[in-house]
């Protein structure tokens, strides 16, 4: 079989800043934001938006400059971090201590009940993973707390077991993207990536009667897993990395009509 290749530190495209500043992550946070608030009907402060676009964007960065500190990781984005942690850490000190001030003096008590009790569930996240280093794979719980970030603020408005099935299904999506980036940025297959998005994708076809909007955009997610898996060494490394992000922006075509159905 032909490997995936994967591209040297000095070989960055411009396509791939957005993964190399930790900024791809933010913005799947934001798009699925916006796509649960709209379809749970559920207005959406922008005080709530920029608060989750830092908080995901202050977890990416912190994680892969404690990756980079400690020798972990040998791709571009550790590389980078490696390179100009400098430059970074008092900018994201700078993020760290605003977000922490807007969410203080501007969350509504319930929503920042929910934040704080996800930051404590990322600080044990941090304590594990880079603390005691377990054997287990950090990837599920990576994608809970994204799933559960990305829906803090429509958690409110869940009235059935079929809006709790659409955020599992993210949950499930995110986790795919998490193992199909190791798997393929590292050359091996510890999971099937296609059977586990096929069977996200028949789940979403499932929850379709009860939320079509959220259900069709997770199932066409599924579906671009599933194509990205089977045309894998035939993709850079670099570039799966990024179009596995891509994948996950699927709400973009929903948002203008979200809002008037469920």
């Amino acid at each position: 079989m032909t490997p995936v290749r994967t591209a040297s530190p000095g070989a960055s495209k411009v396509w791939l800043w957005p993964n190399l500043l930790s900024l791809d992550a933010p913005l799947v946070a934001l798009v699925w934001q916006f796509l649960f608030a709209r379809c749970f009907h559920i207005a959406i402060d922008g005080t709530a938006s920029v608060l989750l676009v830092l908080s995901v964007w202050l977890i990416y960065a912190a994680d892969r400059m404690l990756d980079a500190w400690t020798g972990c990781g040998c791709l571009p984005r550790h590389h980078f971090y490696r390179r100009h942690w400098k430059t970074v850490l008092p900018l994201w000190t700078a993020a760290f201590l605003f977000a922490a001030w807007l969410a203080w003096t501007h969350l509504p008590s319930e929503l920042f009940g929910r934040g704080f009790a996800l930051a404590l569930a990322v600080l044990l996240y941090f304590a594990i993973v880079h603390g005691i280093r377990p054997a287990w794979s950090k990837e599920l719980a990576i994608a809970i707390l994204f799933a559960l970030g990305a829906s803090t603020a429509a958690w409110s408005a869940i009235r059935s077991v079929a809006d709790i099935e659409t955020i599992v299904l993210f949950s499930c999506l995110c986790w795919i993207n998490c193992v199909a980036i190791e798997d393929w940025e590292h050359r091996h297959s510890r999971w099937p990536v296609g059977v586990l998005a096929a069977l996200v994708a028949a789940a979403a076809a499932a929850t379709y009667p009860h939320r079509p909007v959220l259900s069709v955009a997770e199932f066409l997610s599924a579906l671009a897993f599933i194509v990205l898996d089977r045309r894998r060494l035939r993709i850079s490394a670099d570039a799966l990395r990024v179009l596995a992000d891509v994948a996950l922006l699927t709400p973009l075509f929903f948002l203008p009509i979200a809002g008037s159905l469920r």
